[in-house]
């Protein structure tokens, strides 16, 4: 008896169902389409040491809002502070400002896609000095350490840009080593386990 009341009810919400969609009338309710997502960017740090390091920290606010192909304000803070750090030399004709923020800007990743290999953090603008020619950012790669370098080392040295014989020893480096918790591992999220 429960089984034939059982298959009755089915029965009757399946009819009810197939009535439902059958020719006539417009019986469809129409489901509200979902507006297009809108993202609001609240910090761009693709190059976080490059901002940390130059921007006045109420340039954020603008920066944070701009195209990194159109921020009014990071290329010529990069070349303001260069400049009081490194002075232009014109007896070496060295302009250290002007060519660092020729490389560092726009405040992107930059990436050379005929380059196999692995990723390195200015690994394209640089050669591959500091890791693979691919550029990006590898996981292990010590952004901080390769901007300061870039900032107040040789880098642009070594890179044969340009050479104003003024690198800052002390400043070259945050002078940190990596501790083994912070290793990559094989799998997805490729971080170790939080501690």
């Amino acid at each position: 008896m429960q089984k034939t009341i059982t298959s009755i009810l089915a029965l009757g919400v399946a009819g009810t169902l197939i009535s439902g969609c059958s020719g006539g009338g417009n019986n469809v309710t129409s489901v509200p389409q979902k507006k297009p997502a809108s993202y609001v960017q609240i910090e761009r740090l693709a190059r976080p040491a490059i901002k940390e390091v130059f921007e006045p920290f109420n340039d954020h606010k603008v920066s944070n809002a701009a195209e990194p192909y159109n921020d009014p304000t990071i290329k010529a803070d990069i070349i303001a502070t260069e400049d009081y750090v490194r002075p232009p030399n014109a007896t070496l004709k060295t302009d250290y400002g002007a060519t660092l923020a020729g490389i560092l800007y726009p405040d992107e990743y930059q990436v050379d896609l005929s380059q196999a290999g692995s990723a390195g953090y200015l690994g394209s603008e640089s050669g591959g000095i500091y890791g693979g020619k691919f550029g990006g950012r590898d996981l292990t790669d010590d952004v901080v350490g390769v901007s300061l370098s870039a900032l107040f080392g040789n880098a642009l040295t070594l890179i044969g840009v340009t050479d104003d014989g003024e690198e800052n020893n002390c400043l070259k480096t945050e002078n940190l080593t990596q501790r083994a918790s912070q290793t990559q591992t094989a799998t997805f999220p490729y971080f170790s386990a939080p501690h």
